[in-house]
């Protein structure tokens, strides 16, 4: 258990902003935005044509390391594809573009952390989802939707 620990605590270090950082991005937060804004409108059809077979693969995930991670996905998928049907039609392109993102580097094979490895395989993918999961959980509170 204490190298789950340790790891834990490394992967809260460097999710953190840096002042060093030079040439590069910051923080992890910043990172999403970065290339969120990169995702064009044929990416976004791409992953919403994907995402039936992506909430499969995610409702699959079980890491005791990551508990809620599935349901932060749900949520996620919930959120993108309703913005894509334009159910809410006020949400801005950046907040779909931040869940696209994240949703899309979850279902990555290959990404910073492979989900394979024991314990912390999982971690970057929670690190990219909790934040966009918090930004839609206060835009569906603002317009009194009940999670």
């Amino acid at each position: 258990m204490r190298s789950t620990n340790s790891s834990l605590e490394f992967l809260r270090r460097i999710s953190r902003r840096r002042r060093s950082a030079k040439n590069g991005v910051e923080s992890i937060s910043e990172y999403v935005e970065q290339c969120s804004a990169l995702l064009t409108p044929e990416k976004l059809d791409e992953l919403r044509a994907k995402l039936p077979l992506l909430n499969l693969r995610f409702a699959a995930i079980a890491v005791p390391q990551f508990p809620h991670l599935r349901q932060q996905l749900k949520l996620l998928a919930d959120f993108f594809e309703d913005t894509e049907d334009r159910v809410f039609p006020a949400w801005s392109d950046v907040s779909r573009k931040e869940t696209a993102f994240a949703l899309a580097y979850t279902a990555k094979e290959t990404d910073i952390i492979p989900d394979f490895i024991p314990e912390i395989g999982y971690a970057d993918d929670s690190i990219h989802t909790r934040p966009i999961e918090i930004l839609v959980k206060a835009q569906k509170k603002v317009v009194g939707m009940v999670l």
